[in-house]
């Protein structure tokens, strides 16, 4: 794609994003545009990934889990590590497959844990995988994921990638558990907010991008531009999937709305929101999560002030600051290809709805 080209399509893109443009307005063939862009080429080899985590999970106790793999999903995190590994639609090597495969195997795991965290009752438009078979046997399975997915990640030859999933995975864990912490906090700082979504969300983003790098060889600088772009792409995707959860339609999302909130959680249109009201309307609007008594009701209003009060739209604002941002990481990118396919996504990625 042409530099001009990029250019018409970025300006577009923060046309749609703009305070008084509704995300609605945004034509489904031009995200689907984008998304196909970067990934059709990949097409068959991700179905490879697919067929090698389904492989994985032969075992009797494993069976359980295929609805989720099967369920769909878009593959964004295996898709980055064939990318960034220098895969097309027809080649990989062994050891691209194998990492793409564990870390598609790593985000169902954290999936499966999430959900129990959540109480959420469905995940890609299926019932969640506790909600089937009971708090217990999920817990243990999205453990016999982690464990699948480093098995996978032991038969690498290069020695670089399993310290860094294992890495990755006390980032995530450590993200989480201070998500939990900062439930109900109307104090909560952006800073403190990307400091949590760097960890659970980012960093597993920005270490698909590394790991590929690091497999397929390439320089030390072309690692460090994978890895900000995948960091500052995994920023962007997480405001805009906490902007979905008050903005989205539950069927197009696959998932319940309105469940970070019911659990006392504060995203960043919410801290946004709560930083615009004066002090006594704060409390007011926000009695019942000070008082832990949450109802459907409460949620709907404080979704609707977040989108009246332009707080959404500054988060949006703020998501496509951080999607520029992972493009501007590539701008010296000998690999035009690649480089273009991750332009794509960042464009994609404050565009979706699900």
């Amino acid at each position: 794609m042409s530099k001009t080209a990029q250019l018409q399509r970025g300006a577009a893109i923060a046309h749609l994003l703009s305070p008084g443009t509704s995300r609605l307005a945004v034509k489904e063939d031009m995200r689907l545009e984008l998304l196909d862009g970067a990934l059709a080429p990949l097409k068959e080899t991700l179905q490879a990934v697919t067929d090698r985590v389904l492989q994985q999970l032969g075992d009797p106790v494993a069976r359980n889990v295929v609805y989720l793999i099967t369920a769909g999903g878009k593959r964004l995190r295996p898709a980055l590590v064939l990318l960034s590994g220098g895969a097309d639609e027809s080649t990989a090597s062994a050891a691209l497959l194998d990492t793409a495969a564990a870390v598609e195997l790593i985000h169902t795991a954290t999936l499966i844990h999430d959900d129990i965290i959540d109480q959420s009752p469905l995940r890609r438009a299926q019932p969640t995988y506790h909600h089937r078979w009971g708090t217990e046997r999920a817990v243990l399975m999205g453990d016999y994921l982690y464990a699948t997915a480093f098995a996978l990640l032991a038969r690498l030859q290069s020695p670089s990638v399993m310290p860094l999933m294992s890495d990755v995975c006390r980032q995530l864990c450590r993200g989480e558990l201070r998500e939990v912490e900062a439930r109900y906090r109307l104090d909560l700082t952006e800073a403190e907010y990307l400091e949590i979504i760097r960890d659970k969300t980012a960093s597993l983003i920005s270490a698909c991008c590394e790991s590929g790098a690091l497999l397929a060889g390439a320089s030390p600088p072309m690692i460090a531009q994978l890895r900000e772009f995948g960091l500052q792409f995994g920023l962007a995707f997480q405001i805009i999937d906490d902007c979905l959860d008050l903005t989205g339609d539950a069927a197009e999302l696959g998932k319940t709305t309105l469940a970070d909130l019911d659990k006392g959680a504060l995203s960043l249109p919410l801290i946004y929101l709560a930083r615009s009201l004066p002090v006594g309307q704060r409390r007011r609007l926000f009695a019942p999560l000070t008082r832990r008594a949450n109802d459907p009701a409460f949620l709907r209003r404080i979704a609707t002030a977040a989108i009246a009060r332009g707080a959404v739209a500054q988060a949006q604002a703020r998501a496509l600051a951080y999607a520029r941002a992972a493009q501007r990481a590539l701008q010296t990118l000998p690999t035009a290809g690649l480089a273009d396919a991750c332009r794509r996504l960042a464009d994609y990625v404050v565009l979706r709805r699900s």
